[in-house]
């Protein structure tokens, strides 16, 4: 359309032949307008022209304006160089052929586009134009008509006589009789008579010999080499009629063959149906309907040979082959799913193979190769066997197909890098099963190749099961069941049994054990009985023998001396190295012990060697460990273990320097931040369990804690369950006392309130120009962030912590709430993550005459138990004020029905663990939490997190990740 409606200007174009580039070329020119009527030229329309006369174009008139800039000969020198030189001449830069080629391809491809939007639009376009003479009488039309042509082969003695003709409908159109002229060769844009058709099938160029002259005479000597160079093609599509000539006409569909084709779009193989006739095959993709050929005796004699596609038996064909499973898409190809994005890319290969049979008898070829390679249909078997070692299994696994044997090996490779196809020896490939990737896929992953047998750690067991390997036979022995010795001082509960029988089996097969029961559940006392049975029943593994010096006595047999001792040495935090300590005195009265603690360490040494249970702490054990690791010790046990779940700590390195034949660790939260501490954990009770860091980083971490692969969760679990045996105290003690909690919102004062949002947006704004949450990650910025909102969280609590005297809301609220549970004498523990927010209330109950006992860090050992003992068993003792890092462990409270948590702490499972201290195996009581929270404050946004926080959760065990403080720390400070 031209520049607008009432414009006196319209955009016009013009196609004139170039000698030079051998084709039309189009132009566009600025046209006088006069209601509607185009006059004559102004000027050449480009960007320019049209810029100056200030209008603005219809996107399809911008387009064909486009198109003509870029043929111009400027553009094209431009565009195109001879040897990094920019042509003086179109004639110059045509004369390289190589250059030639590029620019006939690119003038095509330009032209192309300029006839498909030209013609839908239908703008004013004129051929070879006269500048002179006004634009509307030189204007061309456009058809939607689209010319059919017809050919029509005569033979004489001498000659054959070509004709062609093109079909208007029912109109016989002869070229040489027409003003006739070839715009564009392919797809074939003519003018005819000043209006411009397309004409199917054929190309422009295959006009010419027709624009002068009705037929073309054909020697018959040179017959047979025009009809190959020039009418074998063009015969295939348009419809013959011969004179003279032999027509064998076939549409005998003969069957088809079904071939796989790589889809690039879906990246998966899918089905192409061929249909097979008599020396010609059709693809169902195809759109020709028939195929023509041309025969030559030694008699000039001529057959055409046409074969017409059988569409009705195509379809009886596509039919049958939809009742044998195959679906049939949009494109025409077939597949066995049409849920493509859900498959893998060998599935339909796969089902060929798998239906070959079914497949072959409905009388259907299959055409199994890829890249000219042919694809073995054979099934396939795996036989297995195994050798056990003293620490690993031999895995032999031999496979077989056809008449070829391999061992399992061969393809670990293909199995970690997911390459499907495996080549036999004679050439053919052999499609390895995609179940095999997730069946076989650990074993390649943890298993090491040692001649063609793959070897893997007895502690990695497991994987077997998914192999079809019988998992019951992988351990040559008989496991002697758990059962009381009589020697313990105690009556196990059910669960307690089971824990000591798990502990028991993974002994007696040489394993490590990580007893990870709920806070309460008796983890102490299990591994007691535990050390008790197998030192009863395999006594032949705690005997020592040590050899007599020689004596002057005459009378001496000499004889060597044959003592039993267990040989164990326990490591706890050194506030649980007493409780254990007593536990055993009290329990297992049996056993020797040494508690290997204090200044006198240097005399208990001579008798490390001379008792069966040894208690250190780690802190003795990190000073003491060049004389440790130089002992010997048959079970090492390490109580709260996540004290060692940073790989790269020094007690962690220090721990795994130490001798010992069995390790068990005990914790009830094996994982405080991060899968890592699952690693450090399993890799210290069985080493390589779980692969070197790097490859748990990579291979376990990253997809789960990233991506939440449950695929990969499954695996992780089926590695460690034989080795974490975990029980909470809803599972094991259905008697416990529910917990009751509640959340109790206490406003700030108005003057607290004022000096917190003042102290939150200081603290903001340095985050803002520090650029912490993108840029700077380094640790003393985390240590300044959490300096910052420990700031806000004490002044949330009250302003007296952060130096400020005035009065607090929560501090109102949290001692009238005391006042009402001492008046009803309810035994109450009172947490904090400040040991200065407890001197608060614990100056306070100095005030009021009120009785209470306190446990913080800085309590001595030896007065934690004073503590505990007041607040069990006085009655007149009803507060306990505990700091949540020093009440964390150890303590049994079991008179205590309430637990106050005066401020929320990051971590919410260090709250659990205070909750622990009264809900726990022999309370009584209904247990209530109450959680004082500031309104409006940084502890209603911790609150909040700690609810999301727990990302892992219990898909593998409980954890929770501080660094999501980091993450949301522009939350926290909204």
């Amino acid at each position: 359309m031209p520049f607008s409606e009432n414009s006196n200007h319209a955009l016009a174009f013009d196609l004139s032949f170039d000698p030079i580039l051998e084709s039309y070329i189009p132009n566009a020119f600025i046209v006088e307008q006069s209601e509607g009527v185009l006059y004559y030229i102004k000027k050449n329309a480009n960007s320019k022209t049209i810029s100056e006369l200030d209008y603005n174009l219809e996107a399809n008139e911008l387009q064909l304006l486009t198109l003509c800039e870029k043929l111009n000969s400027k553009n094209l020198l431009s565009k195109y160089k001879i040897k990094n030189k920019v042509a003086k001449s179109l004639e110059v830069l045509l004369s390289d052929d190589k250059t030639k080629k590029v620019v006939d391809h690119y003038v095509h491809f330009i032209l192309e586009s300029f006839f498909k939007i030209i013609s839908n639009t239908k703008s004013p376009l004129s051929l070879d134009i006269n500048k002179k003479d006004v634009f509307h009488k030189q204007q061309v039309s456009f058809s939607d008509v689209v010319l059919e042509p017809k050919l029509r082969f005569s033979k004489t003695p001498e000659n054959i006589i070509y004709c062609l003709s093109l079909l208007n409908h029912k109109t016989v159109i002869y070229p040489f009789k027409t003003n006739f002229k070839i715009l564009f060769n392919e797809p074939s844009w003519v003018s005819i008579n000043n209006t411009i058709y397309t004409i199917n099938h054929i190309n422009g160029n295959k006009l010419k010999p027709f624009l002068s002259k009705k037929e073309v005479l054909i020697p018959n000597k040179n017959s047979i080499e025009y009809f190959n160079t020039f009418i074998k093609n063009v015969i295939k599509k348009v419809p013959i009629e011969a004179d003279g000539f032999t027509v064998e006409t076939n549409n005998n569909c003969k069957g088809c063959r079904i071939k796989p084709i790589l889809h690039l779009q879906h990246k998966i193989y899918l089905l192409e149906i061929i249909f097979i006739y008599e020396d010609y095959e059709f693809s169902i993709t195809d759109e020709k309907t028939k195929h023509i050929n041309l025969s030559h005796n030694d008699l000039d004699e001529f057959t055409v040979h046409q074969i017409i596609r059988n569409k009705k038996e195509e379809k009886r064909i596509v039919k049958a082959l939809e009742q044998l499973g195959l679906f049939f898409l949009t494109d025409a190809f077939a597949s066995f799913n049409k849920n493509l994005t859900e498959l893998d890319e060998f599935y339909n290969i796969t089902e060929l193979i798998n239906n070959h049979e079914k497949i072959s008898n409905a009388s259907i070829a299959i055409d199994l190769q890829l890249n000219n390679t042919k694809i073995n249909t054979h099934s396939s078997t795996i036989s297995s066997n195994f050798i056990e070692k003293k620490d690993w299994f031999d895995i032999e696994m031999i496979i077989e197909i056809e008449d070829f044997k391999f061992p399992f090996s061969n393809i670990i490779s293909h199995l970690k890098t997911g390459n499907r196809l495996y080549e036999l020896p004679n050439g053919s490939l052999f499609l390895i099963p995609f179940e095999w990737f997730s069946q076989y896929k650990p074993l390649a992953d943890f298993g090491k190749t040692r001649n063609n047998t793959i070897q893997i750690q007895k502690n990695q067991f497991t994987l077997l099961e998914e192999t079809g390997i019988a998992t019951e036979k992988a351990f040559n022995k008989d496991i002697i069941a758990y059962n009381t010795t009589g020697n313990i001082k105690a009556t196990l509960r059910n669960y307690q049994e089971e824990g000591v029988n798990w502990l028991i089996k993974n002994y007696q097969l040489g394993l490590g054990s990580c007893l990870a029961d709920d806070m309460g559940l008796g983890k102490t006392i299990q591994s007691l009985a535990y050390l008790d049975f197998v030192y009863t029943h395999f006594e032949n593994d705690f005997i020592i023998t040590e050899e007599v010096s020689d004596s002057l006595d005459l009378f001496s047999s000499n004889q060597p001396s044959i003592t039993k001792k267990l040989k164990a040495l326990v490591v706890a935090p050194s506030s649980l190295t007493y409780n254990w300590f007593n536990e055993t005195k009290k329990f297992t009265p049996h056993f020797t012990r040494l508690n290997y603690t204090g200044l006198d360490r240097k005399i208990k040494r001579k008798k490390l060697d001379k008792v069966d249970l040894v208690f250190t702490s780690y802190n003795l054990l990190l000073k003491d460990i060049n004389l440790l690791k130089t002992l010997h010790f048959n079970f090492l046990i390490i109580d709260e273990s996540q004290q060692i779940k940073n790989r790269n700590s020094q007690i962690y390195k220090a721990i795994n320097t130490i001798n010992a034949t069995h390790k068990v660790s005990l914790s009830g939260t094996p994982i405080e931040n991060s899968l890592s501490d699952l690693w450090s954990q399993m890799q210290f009770i069985n080493p390589n369990l779980l692969n070197t860091y790097s490859f748990f980083e990579s291979h376990f971490k990253k997809p789960i804690e990233k991506s939440h692969n449950l695929q990969k969760v499954k695996e992780l679990k089926s590695l460690i369950n034989p080795y974490l045996l975990r029980r909470t105290k809803t599972e094991v003690a259905k008697d416990l006392p529910e917990i009751s909690e509640q959340v109790f919102y206490s406003e700030m004062t108005d003057e607290q309130n004022k000096l917190y949002e003042n102290e939150k947006s200081i603290i903001r704004n340095y985050l803002i120009e520090k650029q912490i949450n993108s840029v700077d990650q380094k640790p003393n910025s985390k240590i300044s962030i959490l300096n910052a909102l420990s700031k806000l969280r004490q002044l949330a609590n009250h302003p007296i912590l952060i130096g400020e005297e005035m009065s607090s809301g929560k501090f109102t609220d949290v001692t009238a709430y005391i006042e009402t549970l001492l008046q009803a004498k309810q035994k109450v523990l009172i947490f904090s993550s400040y040991t200065s927010h407890l001197k608060i209330y614990t100056d306070w109950c100095d005030k009021n005459g009120t009785l209470y006992s306190l446990l913080t860090g800085s309590t001595k050992i030896k007065d934690r138990e004073t503590e505990v003992a007041n607040f069990q068993k006085d009655e007149n003792t009803l507060l306990f004020f505990i700091s949540l890092k020093a009440g964390g462990v150890g303590l049994n409270l079991t008179k205590a029905s309430y637990v106050l948590i005066l401020d929320p702490w990051w971590n919410p499972f260090a709250e659990l663990q205070a909750i622990g201290r009264a809900h726990r195996i022999g309370q009584e009581n209904q247990v209530n939490v109450i959680r004082f929270i500031a309104k409006d404050s940084i502890e209603e946004k911790i609150s909040l997190l700690q609810q999301s926080k727990k990302v892992i959760s219990d898909s593998i065990i409980e954890n929770t990740i501080p660094e999501e403080v980091f993450n949301n720390i522009h939350y926290i400070l909204e």
